[in-house]
């Protein structure tokens, strides 16, 4: 509870000298920029006012005739008392007034010398003494058809300037006494509720706990760093410092180091997209993720996660496998039944001959195949996977039909065929995530060494779209790259062709 007690104190202290400090300076700099504010804000009036009395017809006339006139004094002793000014005054091109708050000055020069400048033409705003005292003065000239006739002074004395300036001050004075004692009741209340966030733990126990985290976070397998906005690594485990030094043959820290030493090629994925990626490197497949580490609504950085592809594809796949032969005995023995009743209904009508056309029909198309393939393909490694595909693609009630010519030989090079079937694979999952259509020709040519394969489908404009997307991913480009390849996208209205050339060495 002592312990509880001091952190508690510490806290309070901390949060109560800095909320003092911050609004002193906050105070001081309000009460600076305030003063400077209302007397901007006076120097603005002074010329809009002065400018719309430029638009007034009295006042034109009383500068046109250069004589004093009574209505045109009182109306600008009206407009000085609603804008609180203490005067304004008109006055000829030689600076002699036509009007002015006290009658014994009118006919007099105008005292200051900063009215020069109007006098030519132009509108400004200065600080000077006058018959008033100092003040704040702003000059507008009046023209008639393009002719100057006089100008219009409008000011306010600095005494009064700052009567305004202490009434805003004044504001800010009670908003701050308000601020500091609400902010002493507030400051003891978070420290209070800080302490009791910290599950009333002192410092030496907070480090302890946190070198555990890190020991789970070293000892886990995955790879995992942290980076900043500069994609400088800020932290890494163990399992990171290790692919590092399988990479580099170095045996440095990767802290401090940018994050290509360890993704050698991350143009494969796309840092901003919080969602599970295939990146391939040094012929290892990864899944890679990153979410990003954001503070007070900034971003500061991410944290990076890498994790060996092998074992987690193995398992979805087997789940999608799982998934998929559940839906097909579902739809299987729906069709069985059919079939079975048929057969009943055959042999219940004794009709042994049209029994024995439809069996046939129901049987032909599977033996023609698999004979067909047997002697077109003698690599039976991707003989049997193409038995396969076509059971997929008839679980979605779309016949893969596989046009073979010439035949093709059998090859040696496993790692070859095991290539040729990834980017076979990647095709079809993505054919299969859509909705096709009753059929697709898969023509495969064999010639010299090469091997061109061409998909025909018919599909909707916005599935063409999707797998247009889906071909142009990096981890696709680094399949058709390991086999060798080339890779075409080519569509007719709704006709998709693809097409795929690798190499393939007997």
């Amino acid at each position: 509870m002592k312990k509880g007690l001091r952190l508690w104190a510490l806290l309070s202290i901390i949060f109560i000298a800095t909320l003092l400090v911050t609004n002193t300076v906050l105070y001081s700099v309000i009460l600076y920029q305030d003063a400077k504010i209302v007397q901007k804000r006076e120097e603005e009036l002074l010329l809009s006012v002065g400018k719309q009395l430029a638009l007034e017809p009295s006042v034109r006339q009383t500068l046109q005739k250069n004589a004093f006139s009574e209505k045109t004094e009182t109306y600008t002793l009206e407009v000085a008392k609603i804008h609180q000014m203490d005067f304004i005054v008109l006055m000829d091109m030689k600076g002699i007034r036509l009007t002015h708050p006290d009658e014994t000055k009118i006919g007099k020069h105008f005292e200051g010398g900063d009215e020069a400048k109007a006098l030519h033409g132009k509108s400004h705003v200065s600080i000077s003494e006058g018959t008033l005292g100092r003040s704040l003065r702003g000059f507008v000239p009046v023209f008639e058809n393009d002719q100057q006739i006089g100008v219009i002074a409008l000011g306010i004395k600095l005494d009064s300037l700052t009567q305004l300036v202490e009434n805003s001050r004044q504001q800010y004075t009670i908003a701050l006494l308000v601020s500091i004692g609400v902010g002493l009741i507030v400051a003891s209340i978070v420290a209070y509720y800080l302490k009791k966030q910290l599950l009333n733990l002192e410092p030496k126990e907070i480090s302890r706990l946190l070198t555990e985290r890190n020991a789970m976070l070293d000892e886990t397998k995955d790879v995992v760093v942290v980076i900043d906005t500069d994609d400088t690594i800020n932290l890494a485990n163990i399992a990171a410092n290790e692919m590092y030094h399988k990479l580099s043959g170095s045996a440095d820290s990767l802290t401090g180091k940018t994050i290509d030493q360890l993704l050698l090629d991350k143009e494969q994925i796309d840092f901003n997209r919080s969602v599970q990626q295939l990146y391939r490197q040094n012929g290892q497949d990864y899944l890679f993720s990153v979410a990003p580490i954001s503070v007070h609504k900034k971003r500061v950085g991410s944290i990076l996660f890498l994790r060996n592809a092998t074992e987690s594809l193995f398992v979805t796949d087997q789940l999608a496998n799982t998934t998929a032969y559940a839906s097909a005995l579902q739809s299987q023995s729906h069709e069985f039944m059919n079939k079975l009743h048929v057969i009943y209904g055959l042999v219940d009508l004794e009709s042994y001959d049209e029994l024995k056309i439809y069996l046939n029909d129901i049987l032909k198309p599977e033996k023609e195949f698999s004979h067909r393939l047997s002697l077109l393909v003698r690599n039976p490694v991707i003989a049997g996977f193409f038995i396969g595909e076509r059971e997929k693609f008839a679980e979605r009630k779309t016949q893969l039909l596989i046009e073979i010519s010439p035949e093709i030989p059998n090859t040696a090079n496993q790692e070859q065929t095991t290539h040729l079937i990834n980017v076979y694979r990647y095709i079809h999952h993505a054919l299969l995530l859509r909705h096709l259509p009753d059929e697709i020709i898969m023509a495969i040519d064999y010639r010299e060494q090469r091997l061109k394969t061409c998909y025909h489908i018919q599909l909707k404009e916005a599935d063409v779209r999707t797998l247009e997307s889906v071909f142009t991913e990096n981890y696709f480009s680094q399949l058709i790259e390991d086999a060798q390849g080339t890779f075409q996208l080519v569509t007719n209205e709704q006709t998709l062709s693809i097409c795929l050339e690798t190499t393939y060495q007997e």
